[in-house]
């Protein structure tokens, strides 16, 4: 059986090393698909939970290189992602943990060579949301597995921040002081409004949703392009071709994970199996002969169990559930 999570191939993580995500775990920018391969990984023996301990501690040691600064350590990220690759068969643990040890050394001096130019770091658990109140009392919901950064001086001389995952901004107006979110590929600028942002590595496009006020939006390489996107309308930016575009919101999904509400009418399975991942922070597996089962059917606050149920009912489906894994099948529509 050909398996879709979420909309996305299986076959996308089925070799990856877990402890080669580590880093990004640490530093709060793992996918939530990523860190639920990981959580599975740890749960799989004791040894690969003390594997994950003793790393844990030798990233904590290295504290001082998780703040941002104007120094990028991008690529220090990378050569320590690279330390945590799988090494040749007979090597033991400990020759894996003294390769990532050399590693957060060169992090952790680039580190403080950073530390005058830190800032703050805000970031949500992998499988729950986070709330923050920024210096200038702009108001962020952070989805689960999302990061939010920001240099020092922030509110007073400057309202740039850096955003990795998906995050709801209630901002505090100010026209001497454009908030400017850096997502990826994309920025968005402001001066006071509410709008979300959907900016998850694993997507092919960065999507802005506008609820009151404007935003403008733009791709980077080519600001002048910019489009000025009102309340009631979403912006996609894709980040292979930079085309910019604009959609009336159809319906509340895009902010589900932040409102409660969601709404399909004829949605095809697989894009509902997306919606609840996003809301629910689960694992959806869905077998190819349900995929375009469509969906008709409204929530408000409701549980994935009773969301669960309904579909089952509606569909006839087949729903299985283990750990944060859920599996639906069936005969087909």
């Amino acid at each position: 059986m050909c398996v879709i999570v979420a909309g996305i191939m299986n076959n996308e993580y089925q070799h990856t090393d877990p402890v080669g995500l580590l880093p990004k775990v640490f530093a709060g920018e793992a996918t939530p698909e990523e860190n639920i391969l990981v959580e599975d990984w740890r749960a799989a023996n004791p040894e690969n939970q003390a594997e994950y301990d003793a790393i844990g501690k030798l990233w904590n040691l290295s504290g001082v290189a998780a703040e941002p600064g104007e120094i990028d350590l991008d690529a220090e990220w990378r050569r320590m992602e690279s330390a945590m690759l799988p090494v040749r068969s007979g090597k033991s643990v400990v020759m894996r943990i003294m390769q990532i040890a050399a590693s957060l050394v060169i992090v952790t001096l680039l580190g403080i060579m950073a530390i005058k130019f830190s800032g703050s770091t805000e970031k949500a658990p992998a499988a729950a949301l986070a709330s923050v109140i920024l210096p200038d009392g702009t108001s962020v919901s952070l989805n689960a597995g999302s990061v939010i950064t920001y240099k020092r001086g922030f509110g007073s001389t400057h309202r740039v921040l850096n955003l990795k995952g998906e995050a709801w901004f209630e901002v505090k107006k100010n026209p001497e002081l454009p908030f400017i979110i850096s997502a990826g590929e994309a920025n968005i600028r402001v001066t006071g409004t509410k709008f979300n942002v959907k900016a998850w590595r694993r997507l092919n496009d960065v999507r802005v949703t506008v609820t009151e006020g404007t935003v403008n939006f733009y791709n980077k390489i080519e600001p002048e392009k910019e489009i000025v996107l009102h309340a009631g309308e979403t912006g996609l930016m894709n980040k292979s071709t930079r085309l910019m575009t604009t959609r009336a919101t159809g319906n509340s999904n895009d902010i589900s994970w932040k409102t409660g509400i969601i709404d399909f009418h004829d949605t095809p399975l697989i894009e509902v199996a997306e919606v609840l991942s996003n809301t629910y922070h689960r694992k959806i597996e869905l077998d190819p002969a349900v995929m375009t089962c469509p969906v008709t059917v409204r929530f408000e606050n409701r549980e994935l169990d009773a969301v669960l149920n309904v579909l089952r009912s509606t569909l006839n489906l087949e729903i299985t559930t283990k750990g944060k894994h859920i599996t639906i099948s069936g005969k087909g529509c």
